[in-house]
């Protein structure tokens, strides 16, 4: 298996339907690949959504009896067969065409690099969740441009063999909104492996990430739940605007 592409859902199945055919259409079948969907206990309309892949030899679902948070992603990764693994936030509604053989060609390009991340679509409503500009510097490779910097989670790759030698420490830390499964594996393959992180200058996906969003497809409330229960007041704050 060349590919393990992951979504770690939770009660947003109005984004869940458009990000999975929007995903599986970018794949350009040339390699091997499986897509792994992990159900963390929703209770709204996912599991319906999730049935209609029931047939699609290339899915497999996973369903929680109840929400881990983003520690599920230690069970998820663990369920993975593929030579590297890509993580898709359920919100990511739009990809790069053959976005395996995109991630294929920069992974064996840019082998000094162990998390690298699609950029994200900005405009007047979201700013993809990126980093200021500020906090990248450009790194060329024939015609490849790299922003070494940090590199969010919503469309990532990873190297499985990369994974498995950090694989206890990312297993024994604590995954939540504050410290998130991006943000540790950036720094366990930094710090432990010396691999660096960044995005695709030139590849971007849109990821409808923010208050408008959330409003625009009735998860306002999902999203100030979560940020309450992780005591990020202030995004708490931020999403009640949109109310």
């Amino acid at each position: 298996m060349k590919f393990s592409f992951v979504i770690l859902t939770w009660n947003r199945y109005k984004f869940l339907e458009k990000c999975i055919p929007a995903l599986l259409k970018s794949i350009s079948g040339a390699h091997s690949y499986e897509v792994v969907i992990m159900d963390n206990g929703s209770t709204d309309e996912t599991p319906q959504i999730l049935k209609e892949y029931k047939k699609n030899k290339n899915i497999r679902v996973i369903t929680r009896s109840k929400n881990y948070g983003l520690n599920a992603y230690k069970r998820l990764f663990f369920h993975t067969r593929g030579e590297y693994v890509v993580i898709i936030d359920d919100d990511v509604l739009d990809f790069p065409a053959n976005l395996d053989a995109l991630f294929l060609d920069y992974m064996t390009t840019f082998t000094d690099y162990g998390f690298i991340a699609l950029n994200v679509i900005q405009n007047e409503f979201t700013d993809g969740a990126k980093p200021p500009i500020e906090l990248y510097t450009e790194e060329t490779k024939g015609d490849k441009v790299m922003e070494f910097g940090p590199a969010g989670g919503w469309c990532a790759c990873f190297r499985k063999k990369d994974y498995r030698k950090i694989l206890f420490k990312f297993l024994f830390a604590k995954v939540n909104m504050k410290v998130s499964e991006d943000g540790l594996l950036s720094f366990l393959f930094s710090k432990y492996l010396h691999l660096k992180y960044g995005l695709i200058k030139n590849s971007y996906c849109f990821h409808a990430c923010g208050p408008y969003y959330a409003k625009q497809y009735g998860h306002l409330d999902r999203e100030i739940e979560k940020y309450k229960i992780s005591g990020l007041e202030d995004h708490v704050e931020k999403y009640k605007k949109f109310e």
